[in-house]
Protein backbone atom coordinates (compact mmCIF):
# COMPACT_ATOMS: atom_id res chain seq x y z
CA UNK A 1 0.00 0.00 0.00
CA UNK A 2 3.23 2.41 -0.19
CA UNK A 3 3.02 2.86 -3.77
CA UNK A 4 0.80 6.41 -3.10
CA UNK A 5 3.06 10.03 -3.76
CA UNK A 6 2.04 13.46 -3.59
CA UNK A 7 0.94 15.81 -0.61
CA UNK A 8 -2.61 17.66 0.00
CA UNK A 9 -2.92 20.24 1.91
CA UNK A 10 -0.69 20.80 4.77
CA UNK A 11 -1.59 20.81 7.94
CA UNK A 12 0.22 24.01 8.91
CA UNK A 13 -1.70 24.94 12.15
CA UNK A 14 -1.41 21.42 13.86
CA UNK A 15 2.35 21.89 12.66
CA UNK A 16 2.65 25.01 14.57
CA UNK A 17 0.74 23.30 17.58
CA UNK A 18 2.84 20.88 17.76
CA UNK A 19 6.20 22.54 17.38
CA UNK A 20 5.31 25.66 19.20
CA UNK A 21 4.89 23.78 22.39
CA UNK A 22 6.35 21.54 24.96
CA UNK A 23 5.68 17.79 24.19
CA UNK A 24 3.45 16.79 26.92
CA UNK A 25 3.90 13.36 28.90
CA UNK A 26 1.39 10.68 28.49
CA UNK A 27 2.93 8.65 31.40
CA UNK A 28 0.09 6.39 31.32
CA UNK A 29 -0.22 5.43 28.02
CA UNK A 30 1.13 2.12 26.45
CA UNK A 31 4.67 1.39 26.01
CA UNK A 32 4.62 1.62 22.24
CA UNK A 33 2.83 4.43 20.66
CA UNK A 34 3.53 3.84 16.50
CA UNK A 35 2.22 5.40 13.44
CA UNK A 36 3.25 3.72 10.00
CA UNK A 37 3.51 6.09 7.42
CA UNK A 38 5.83 6.96 3.79
CA UNK A 39 9.24 8.35 3.74
CA UNK A 40 8.81 11.17 1.56
CA UNK A 41 6.01 12.74 4.10
CA UNK A 42 8.94 14.64 5.85
CA UNK A 43 10.23 15.69 9.32
CA UNK A 44 7.02 17.49 9.77
CA UNK A 45 4.95 15.14 9.93
CA UNK A 46 6.94 13.29 13.25
CA UNK A 47 6.25 16.92 14.71
CA UNK A 48 2.65 16.11 14.12
CA UNK A 49 3.07 12.59 15.75
CA UNK A 50 5.23 14.05 18.37
CA UNK A 51 2.44 16.18 19.59
CA UNK A 52 0.00 13.38 19.44
CA UNK A 53 1.89 11.67 22.21
CA UNK A 54 3.75 8.87 19.69
CA UNK A 55 7.39 7.74 20.17
CA UNK A 56 7.79 5.30 17.31
CA UNK A 57 7.51 6.06 13.36
CA UNK A 58 7.24 2.78 11.25
CA UNK A 59 8.67 4.80 8.03
CA UNK A 60 8.15 2.46 4.88
CA UNK A 61 10.60 2.79 2.23
CA UNK A 62 8.65 2.94 -1.36
CA UNK A 63 11.64 1.28 -3.14
CA UNK A 64 13.82 -2.24 -3.37
CA UNK A 65 16.30 -0.53 -2.31
CA UNK A 66 17.59 3.23 -1.42
CA UNK A 67 17.28 5.72 -3.76
CA UNK A 68 19.92 7.35 -5.45
CA UNK A 69 20.26 10.11 -2.59
CA UNK A 70 21.87 7.22 -0.46
CA UNK A 71 19.22 7.37 2.64
CA UNK A 72 19.44 10.82 2.79
CA UNK A 73 15.92 11.43 3.67
CA UNK A 74 16.01 8.28 5.92
CA UNK A 75 18.94 9.63 7.66
CA UNK A 76 16.79 13.34 8.01
CA UNK A 77 14.14 11.39 9.58
CA UNK A 78 16.02 9.76 11.71
CA UNK A 79 17.91 12.91 13.15
CA UNK A 80 15.19 14.80 13.70
CA UNK A 81 12.96 11.71 15.13
CA UNK A 82 16.05 11.61 17.45
CA UNK A 83 15.85 15.42 18.75
CA UNK A 84 12.15 15.27 19.55
CA UNK A 85 12.08 11.98 20.99
CA UNK A 86 10.33 9.71 18.05
CA UNK A 87 11.94 6.61 17.45
CA UNK A 88 12.53 5.91 13.63
CA UNK A 89 12.28 2.30 12.54
CA UNK A 90 12.43 1.67 8.78
CA UNK A 91 10.23 -0.86 7.55
CA UNK A 92 9.80 -2.11 3.86
CA UNK A 93 8.20 -5.20 2.03
CA UNK A 94 9.97 -7.89 1.52
CA UNK A 95 8.84 -8.52 -1.66
CA UNK A 96 11.01 -6.79 -4.14
CA UNK A 97 10.35 -7.00 -7.83
CA UNK A 98 13.65 -5.44 -9.33
CA UNK A 99 15.52 -7.65 -6.57
CA UNK A 100 14.17 -10.98 -7.63
CA UNK A 101 14.35 -10.33 -11.39
CA UNK A 102 18.42 -9.48 -11.07
CA UNK A 103 18.77 -13.41 -9.49
CA UNK A 104 19.68 -15.86 -11.86
CA UNK A 105 16.62 -18.23 -12.93
CA UNK A 106 12.97 -18.46 -12.59
CA UNK A 107 12.44 -19.99 -9.41
CA UNK A 108 8.97 -18.61 -8.46
CA UNK A 109 6.01 -19.91 -6.09
CA UNK A 110 3.99 -22.10 -7.08
CA UNK A 111 1.00 -23.80 -5.35
CA UNK A 112 -1.90 -25.87 -5.49
CA UNK A 113 -2.34 -27.40 -9.17
CA UNK A 114 0.29 -25.25 -10.83
CA UNK A 115 -0.68 -21.94 -9.95
CA UNK A 116 2.64 -19.87 -10.91
CA UNK A 117 3.17 -16.56 -9.32
CA UNK A 118 5.41 -15.17 -11.79
CA UNK A 119 6.26 -11.93 -9.36
CA UNK A 120 6.89 -13.60 -5.98
CA UNK A 121 10.17 -15.57 -5.29
CA UNK A 122 10.29 -19.37 -4.39
CA UNK A 123 9.97 -19.12 -0.36
CA UNK A 124 13.37 -21.73 -0.76
CA UNK A 125 15.19 -19.76 -2.91
CA UNK A 126 18.07 -18.23 -0.86
CA UNK A 127 19.43 -15.89 -3.09
CA UNK A 128 16.25 -13.98 -2.61
CA UNK A 129 15.98 -13.97 1.13
CA UNK A 130 19.81 -12.61 1.19
CA UNK A 131 18.75 -10.08 -1.35
CA UNK A 132 15.56 -8.95 -0.03
CA UNK A 133 16.11 -9.51 4.00
CA UNK A 134 19.49 -9.26 4.62
CA UNK A 135 21.34 -7.10 2.10
CA UNK A 136 18.43 -4.53 2.31
CA UNK A 137 18.87 -4.72 6.32
CA UNK A 138 22.44 -4.22 5.83
CA UNK A 139 21.77 -1.30 3.57
CA UNK A 140 19.95 0.63 5.52
CA UNK A 141 21.98 0.41 8.69
CA UNK A 142 25.34 1.31 6.51
CA UNK A 143 23.12 4.59 5.75
CA UNK A 144 21.54 5.62 9.36
CA UNK A 145 22.26 3.49 12.73
CA UNK A 146 19.26 2.83 13.56
CA UNK A 147 18.40 0.26 16.07
CA UNK A 148 15.13 -1.57 15.21
CA UNK A 149 13.93 -2.35 11.34
CA UNK A 150 10.94 -3.68 10.15
CA UNK A 151 9.85 -6.37 7.32
CA UNK A 152 6.58 -6.99 5.98
CA UNK A 153 6.14 -10.81 4.07
CA UNK A 154 2.78 -9.44 2.52
CA UNK A 155 2.44 -10.03 -1.29
CA UNK A 156 0.95 -7.35 -3.07
CA UNK A 157 2.05 -8.85 -6.67
CA UNK A 158 0.06 -12.32 -5.99
CA UNK A 159 -3.39 -13.71 -6.09
CA UNK A 160 -2.32 -14.45 -2.59
CA UNK A 161 -1.78 -11.82 0.32
CA UNK A 162 0.89 -14.55 1.90
CA UNK A 163 2.80 -17.80 1.61
CA UNK A 164 -0.62 -19.27 2.57
CA UNK A 165 -1.46 -21.44 0.20
CA UNK A 166 0.66 -24.62 1.23
CA UNK A 167 3.95 -25.50 0.18
CA UNK A 168 5.84 -24.04 -3.19
CA UNK A 169 5.83 -26.98 -6.22
CA UNK A 170 7.95 -25.05 -8.29
CA UNK A 171 10.58 -27.94 -10.36
CA UNK A 172 13.42 -26.87 -7.74
CA UNK A 173 11.50 -27.69 -4.98
CA UNK A 174 9.80 -30.72 -6.17
CA UNK A 175 13.29 -31.92 -7.12
CA UNK A 176 14.73 -31.04 -3.77
CA UNK A 177 12.43 -33.26 -2.46
CA UNK A 178 11.79 -36.33 -4.28
CA UNK A 179 14.98 -36.29 -6.52
CA UNK A 180 14.36 -36.25 -10.32
CA UNK A 181 11.15 -37.94 -9.90
CA UNK A 182 10.04 -35.34 -7.87
CA UNK A 183 8.99 -33.52 -11.31
CA UNK A 184 6.10 -36.27 -11.90
CA UNK A 185 4.60 -34.85 -9.33
CA UNK A 186 3.76 -31.00 -10.84
CA UNK A 187 0.33 -30.44 -11.54
CA UNK A 188 -2.51 -32.59 -10.01
CA UNK A 189 -0.48 -35.32 -8.75
CA UNK A 190 1.36 -32.73 -6.48
CA UNK A 191 -1.46 -33.73 -3.53
CA UNK A 192 0.53 -36.60 -2.88
CA UNK A 193 3.67 -35.25 -1.46
CA UNK A 194 2.01 -35.62 1.60
CA UNK A 195 5.90 -34.30 3.78
CA UNK A 196 6.43 -31.58 1.58
CA UNK A 197 5.16 -28.87 3.76
CA UNK A 198 6.99 -29.88 6.69
CA UNK A 199 10.41 -30.37 4.64
CA UNK A 200 9.82 -26.78 3.14
CA UNK A 201 9.43 -25.32 6.74
CA UNK A 202 12.02 -27.48 7.96
CA UNK A 203 14.41 -25.61 4.75
CA UNK A 204 13.00 -22.52 5.05
CA UNK A 205 14.27 -22.55 8.35
CA UNK A 206 17.69 -23.58 8.05
CA UNK A 207 18.03 -20.83 4.84
CA UNK A 208 16.80 -17.86 7.80
CA UNK A 209 18.79 -19.48 10.34
CA UNK A 210 22.25 -18.88 8.14
CA UNK A 211 21.50 -15.36 7.26
CA UNK A 212 19.89 -14.14 10.80
CA UNK A 213 23.10 -15.68 12.74
CA UNK A 214 25.59 -13.56 9.99
CA UNK A 215 23.21 -10.57 10.51
CA UNK A 216 23.44 -10.88 14.81
CA UNK A 217 27.34 -11.44 14.83
CA UNK A 218 27.58 -8.35 12.73
CA UNK A 219 24.65 -6.04 14.41
CA UNK A 220 24.19 -8.25 17.96
CA UNK A 221 21.76 -5.31 19.29
CA UNK A 222 19.77 -4.65 16.20
CA UNK A 223 16.02 -6.08 16.50
CA UNK A 224 14.11 -6.96 12.93
CA UNK A 225 10.59 -6.73 13.63
CA UNK A 226 7.88 -8.71 11.01
CA UNK A 227 4.93 -7.93 9.96
CA UNK A 228 2.02 -10.21 11.23
CA UNK A 229 5.13 -12.19 12.04
CA UNK A 230 2.57 -14.94 14.53
CA UNK A 231 0.33 -15.37 10.92
CA UNK A 232 -0.05 -19.55 10.64
CA UNK A 233 2.01 -19.99 7.14
CA UNK A 234 4.92 -21.80 6.81
CA UNK A 235 7.05 -19.17 5.63
CA UNK A 236 6.21 -16.75 8.63
CA UNK A 237 6.63 -20.13 11.43
CA UNK A 238 10.27 -20.46 9.87
CA UNK A 239 10.99 -17.07 9.88
CA UNK A 240 9.73 -16.57 13.74
CA UNK A 241 11.80 -20.00 14.83
CA UNK A 242 14.83 -18.77 12.75
CA UNK A 243 14.49 -15.33 15.02
CA UNK A 244 14.57 -17.40 18.18
CA UNK A 245 17.16 -19.54 17.46
CA UNK A 246 19.54 -17.05 15.57
CA UNK A 247 19.46 -14.89 18.79
CA UNK A 248 18.37 -11.84 16.90
CA UNK A 249 15.40 -9.55 18.96
CA UNK A 250 13.00 -9.79 17.18
CA UNK A 251 9.45 -7.65 17.43
CA UNK A 252 5.44 -8.95 15.90
CA UNK A 253 3.27 -6.32 14.22
CA UNK A 254 0.30 -7.55 14.29
CA UNK A 255 -1.98 -7.02 12.20
CA UNK A 256 -4.70 -9.38 13.85
CA UNK A 257 -6.02 -6.03 15.56
CA UNK A 258 -6.99 -3.98 12.67
CA UNK A 259 -10.54 -4.27 12.63
CA UNK A 260 -11.05 -6.18 16.03
CA UNK A 261 -9.37 -4.60 18.82
CA UNK A 262 -7.39 -6.15 21.58
CA UNK A 263 -9.60 -9.13 21.73
CA UNK A 264 -7.46 -10.98 19.36
CA UNK A 265 -4.22 -10.36 20.64
CA UNK A 266 -3.59 -13.16 23.23
CA UNK A 267 -4.48 -15.86 20.54
CA UNK A 268 -0.67 -14.02 18.54
CA UNK A 269 0.82 -13.75 22.18
CA UNK A 270 0.47 -17.59 22.47
CA UNK A 271 1.53 -18.38 18.97
CA UNK A 272 4.61 -16.44 19.26
CA UNK A 273 5.74 -18.60 22.62
CA UNK A 274 4.87 -21.40 20.43
CA UNK A 275 7.25 -20.69 17.91
CA UNK A 276 10.00 -19.85 20.49
CA UNK A 277 9.67 -15.84 21.30
CA UNK A 278 7.98 -15.62 24.45
CA UNK A 279 9.01 -12.28 25.02
CA UNK A 280 9.20 -11.18 22.02
CA UNK A 281 7.32 -7.60 21.69
CA UNK A 282 3.97 -7.87 20.66
CA UNK A 283 2.73 -4.47 18.90
CA UNK A 284 -1.35 -4.58 17.63
CA UNK A 285 -2.21 -2.48 15.03
CA UNK A 286 -5.19 -0.76 13.78
CA UNK A 287 -6.13 -0.19 11.13
CA UNK A 288 -7.80 3.91 10.97
CA UNK A 289 -10.25 2.87 7.92
CA UNK A 290 -12.18 0.59 10.03
CA UNK A 291 -12.93 3.20 12.90
CA UNK A 292 -14.87 6.40 13.40
CA UNK A 293 -12.71 8.72 15.60
CA UNK A 294 -14.98 8.63 18.89
CA UNK A 295 -14.26 4.63 18.53
CA UNK A 296 -10.92 4.65 18.71
CA UNK A 297 -9.93 5.26 21.60
CA UNK A 298 -11.82 2.12 23.03
CA UNK A 299 -9.84 0.14 20.11
CA UNK A 300 -6.22 1.80 21.27
CA UNK A 301 -6.76 0.82 25.23
CA UNK A 302 -8.23 -2.46 24.58
CA UNK A 303 -4.88 -3.31 22.47
CA UNK A 304 -2.62 -1.70 24.77
CA UNK A 305 -4.36 -4.24 27.49
CA UNK A 306 -2.96 -6.92 25.27
CA UNK A 307 0.19 -6.27 23.54
CA UNK A 308 3.33 -3.92 24.34
CA UNK A 309 1.80 -1.39 22.71
CA UNK A 310 0.00 -0.29 19.47
CA UNK A 311 0.63 1.01 15.84
CA UNK A 312 -1.45 2.87 13.47
CA UNK A 313 -2.24 2.10 9.74
CA UNK A 314 -1.35 5.05 8.47
CA UNK A 315 -1.20 8.55 9.32
CA UNK A 316 -0.66 9.01 5.75
CA UNK A 317 -4.70 9.61 5.96
CA UNK A 318 -4.18 12.30 8.55
CA UNK A 319 -1.66 13.86 6.13
CA UNK A 320 -2.77 14.24 3.01
CA UNK A 321 -6.18 16.37 1.76
CA UNK A 322 -8.82 14.16 2.67
CA UNK A 323 -10.75 14.60 -1.05
CA UNK A 324 -7.41 12.65 -2.39
CA UNK A 325 -7.89 9.67 0.03
CA UNK A 326 -9.24 6.62 -1.78
CA UNK A 327 -8.98 2.79 -1.00
CA UNK A 328 -7.56 1.44 2.22
CA UNK A 329 -6.44 5.19 3.08
CA UNK A 330 -10.43 6.52 3.44
CA UNK A 331 -12.00 7.80 6.97
CA UNK A 332 -14.54 8.09 8.70
CA UNK A 333 -14.28 11.32 9.74
CA UNK A 334 -12.12 14.23 9.80
CA UNK A 335 -8.82 14.71 10.50
CA UNK A 336 -9.35 16.62 12.85
CA UNK A 337 -11.16 14.41 14.87
CA UNK A 338 -8.73 11.42 14.37
CA UNK A 339 -5.75 13.61 15.82
CA UNK A 340 -7.90 14.68 18.75
CA UNK A 341 -8.74 10.95 19.57
CA UNK A 342 -5.21 10.23 19.12
CA UNK A 343 -4.29 12.76 21.59
CA UNK A 344 -6.79 11.95 24.23
CA UNK A 345 -5.42 7.71 23.96
CA UNK A 346 -2.28 8.81 24.39
CA UNK A 347 -2.95 11.30 27.15
CA UNK A 348 -4.67 8.73 29.35
CA UNK A 349 -4.09 5.34 31.18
Amino acid sequence: MGGMTGRGEALGLAVLLATAAPAPAFSGAPAVRAAYFYEYMGNDHLDLLRGAGFNRALVHAIGDSLPLDGGARLRSLKAHGDSIGVEVVPQWALEADSRLSALPGLRRYTWGDGNHEIDVACPLDSLFWRSALLDRAEEVLAAVPVKRMAVDLELHSATRTHYDAGPCRCRWCLTEYAGPSGLSYMGSGARRLKGLLSFEESRVFHILRGLLEEFHERHPDVEIGVFDLDLDSFVHRALARALARSGVPAADYCERSYSEGGSVLPGARGRLAGLGLPDAPLIGGVWLKRFAPHELPEALRSIASSADGYFVFTTYSLWIDPSQLEGPYILQGSPDDYWRALREVNATP
